[in-house]
Parts: structure tokens; sequence; C-alpha cells
């Protein structure tokens, strides 16, 4: 699987924007990242609709066709490796999809499926900040066993229709609408285990309860639990997201104090890129892979 084989392309980036085709449509919006100039203002030109562009928080369609399909969460897809995601526009500037997360697949599925691991037995993955579920549904397509975790309901729900969708709704998968923090702590004291945990915390948001939810103090317990969640059989953690507040060195240095240096001593920090049709990499986040 790579991101080639889906159909999103990262088509330009430039200006603080970025150009994306999500299956049919071609989407314009803010990436306060992208600060090269753009590389072809005709392709700009050929965005269906772009948000924060007029506006700073609302989507404006291109007035030259009539696009119907754009408004109606039913017909806009994309894919990915099997895996079929509705898309709509969110008041946020979402479509409900990041692409940049499919790069981990193949690494977390060489994890999940090691020669000495028993067909006839389930990875278990759990999945925090879980969002509408395309990690979920690939590894519950490769045959784990998926606890999906978020703490907004309309977007477990949608998470469930992307389930539909891909035709997965005999795979082993438990939707949780909850809390991170709240939901580890409760698996820790039913003794819980996984081979995996994935984890793409916000920086700042608000749980299912209205509890809040700020990276800087809420993330190095959360990933104490997580660790104690670990299988015998620990395969695999993943730690990702966008936040400046995050220095994995330091969530290191603190893994390390509470579970011993071998916890964290296969650690391979990466970036998360995506490359444009120029060949350009556009940096869309940091990841953590703990391997063991």
């Amino acid at each position: 699987m790579s991101i080639a084989e889906s159909n999103y392309r990262l088509l330009d980036f430039g200006k603080g924007r970025k150009l994306e085709r999500f299956g049919d449509l071609i989407v314009d919006r803010p990436c306060p990242i992208a600060t090269s100039p753009k590389k072809n203002a005709g392709l700009w030109e050929q965005a269906d609709f772009s948000y924060g562009l007029k506006s700073s928080d609302h989507w404006h369609y291109n007035n030259r066709k009539a696009i119907p399909i754009a408004t109606t969460k039913e017909n806009w897809f994309c894919e990915c490796d099997g895996v079929r995601m509705s898309l709509r526009q969110t008041p946020a500037g979402q479509v409900g999809v990041f692409p940049e997360h499919w790069g981990h697949w193949p690494w977390l599925l060489e994890k999940l499926s090691s020669a000495d691991s028993k067909p006839s037995i389930p990875m278990r993955v759990l999945s925090l900040f879980a969002y509408t579920g395309a990690t979920t549904l690939a590894l519950a397509r490769a045959g784990c066993a998926v606890t999906h975790v978020d703490s907004s309901k309309p977007t477990v729900v949608w998470a469930r229709e992307n389930c539909a969708y891909s035709d997965l709704g005999s795979a082993s998968i438990r939707w949780i609408v909850d809390d991170a923090t709240a939901f580890v702590k409760r698996e820790l004291k039913r003794n819980g285990r996984y081979e995996a945990i994935l984890l793409d915390p916000p920086t700042y948001g608000h749980g299912a309860k209205g509890t809040r939810w700020e990276i800087h103090r809420h993330l190095l317990p959360l990933l104490n639990d997580c660790w104690q969640l670990l299988s015998e059989d620990r395969r695999a953690v993943l730690l990702s997201g966008h936040s400046s507040h995050i220095a994995i060195r330091d969530i290191n240095e603190f893994l390390s104090g509470q579970h011993g240096a071998e916890s964290v001593l296969n650690c391979e920090i990466t970036q998360a890129n995506l490359v444009d049709s120029f060949g350009r990499k556009l940096d869309c986040g940091f990841a953590a892979r703990y391997s063991f």
C-alpha cells in the first residue's frame, strides 16, 4: 500500500495553502506551514471548493459549475488500500481524512503480522483519538481486533458509516465514545491488554463529558497508562500529531524512567510528509514509532 495507490493527491502547495484532490473533487485549504511559492497557478483555478479563502471560517464553492456532489455526504468518497471513506466539509476546514496517516499502515501491518504470531488469535489494537476510522479500518481489514475510541459521538458515527462503505461490517471493531484518558483508566482496572496502541492527540480539545484535553498536561500520564496496557506480546506504539508542544526526547526520557530504557530502545522518529505533483515534500506533522 502507498498513498500513490489511493485516489488522493496533493497537487500543489504554497502561500499558506494546499491544493488536494480527494476522489473526484479538488479542495483548496489553508496550510500555514506551506510558506513556499505555489508552483502552478492554473491548477488552483480547478478547485471545486475552498475553505477560508473569502471568509476565514467558511467553505466557498466554485461558481463556474454546479457541484451537488460536494454537499452530499453519501456521494463523495476517497479510497486507499480497500478502505473507503465518506467525506464532507466540516466547520473547522477538515473533510474527514488525514492522508499523511496512511503512510504508517505498512509499518503497522508489518509489526502486527510477524511470523511468530498465531494466525487464529487476532492482534489487539487500541486506537485513541481515532477520528473517522481510516487506520482502524485498515487494521481491521488485515484481521486485527481494533478498539476505536473517540470522544465525539458524531465522529464515531461517521467512522461506523465508513466501516459499512468499506464492507467491513463483520470486522472485529469495538466502537467507543469516550475520553481517551478515562477509557484507558478503566481498561487498566479491567486488566485489558493490547499488542499495539495508536495515539493521534490534538493539542487542545474537549472530551465526551466536557473534560478538557491539553497535550502539555495530559499526554505523559496517558502514555504512562498506555504502556501498562501493552501485553507480553507487545508489538508497537504509534504516537503521531502536529503539536509544537511535543518533544519526543522528553517523552522518551519520561517513559524510560517509568518503564525502563528498553521501552523506548527502538523508537523511530519520523516526519509525516506528503509529496505534491512536482515532487516537493510538505511537512504534515511528526510520528514516533515504538517497536518491541
